[in-house]
């Protein structure tokens, strides 16, 4: 069978974006829900926290959270000055080994945020924040907090389009991807149209920090 993936537009919906709020609104917005995405993760309630180097991911995450919420961006000043700080953090303190870890969590937020991107579900700027945060905590622990944030995101995603009222066209365009997934064999993804609910974009960060922090309060729910 030949696996691929495809995507294809939508009909359009004739929907418009919002108009852009204050830029000072927009950004004391912006810091003050990377501060509580930053709260979340370094206050778990009640439990040890297990998530390693937590105080260098909580600090990147709330410039990324800041940084996506204002301009739906992760800029590259960010993600590679802090990629490199990780392997260089992670040698420091373990050697090669130190840093083989770091690389191998790297590789690892990238293989799984391939599809997800290819898909145009995550951005490049969230993918590289995905391997900030595996060279800090190492695949295996990355791999169980990224289930958390594929959930967190998709649960933020489809509440964002049902507030818009674009919930039933949201599913319409998945079973319609689905059907058209199993018959063609090939994986294919119906995109929303321009300037509809689902087509403005989410700051993925945000589920990047949220996901983290549930990790920290209920872990793995396969163990």
């Amino acid at each position: 069978m030949r696996l691929g993936i495809q995507t294809a537009a939508a009909a359009p919906s004739g929907a418009k974006r919002p108009a852009a709020a204050d830029p000072w609104v927009r950004e004391a917005g912006a810091v003050a829900v990377a501060a509580l995405a930053a709260t979340c993760l370094v206050w778990p309630p009640g439990k040890e926290a297990p998530l390693p180097a937590l105080g260098w991911a909580a600090g990147f995450l709330f410039l990324a959270v800041q940084q996506d919420v204002r301009a739906l961006r992760i800029p590259n000043w960010l993600t590679f000055p802090s990629l490199f700080a990780a392997i260089a953090l992670a040698a420091l303190h373990g050697g090669l080994g130190g840093a083989a870890h770091a690389l191998g969590g790297a590789a690892a937020a990238l293989g799984v945020a391939f599809v997800p991107f290819a898909m145009r579900w995550l951005g490049a700027g969230d993918v590289k924040a995905g391997m900030v945060l595996g060279a800090l905590w190492g695949a295996a622990t990355f791999l169980a907090v990224f289930w958390w944030m594929l959930v967190v995101g998709g649960l933020l995603a489809v509440a964002f389009v049902a507030a818009q009222g674009d919930l039933l066209d949201l599913l319409g365009r998945w079973l319609r991807s689905a059907h058209a997934t199993l018959m063609t064999r090939r994986v294919t993804y119906f995109r929303p149209a321009a300037g509809s609910a689902a087509a403005s974009g989410l700051p993925f960060a945000v589920a990047m920090a949220l996901g983290a922090s549930a990790f920290q309060i209920w872990g793995t729910p396969w163990n």
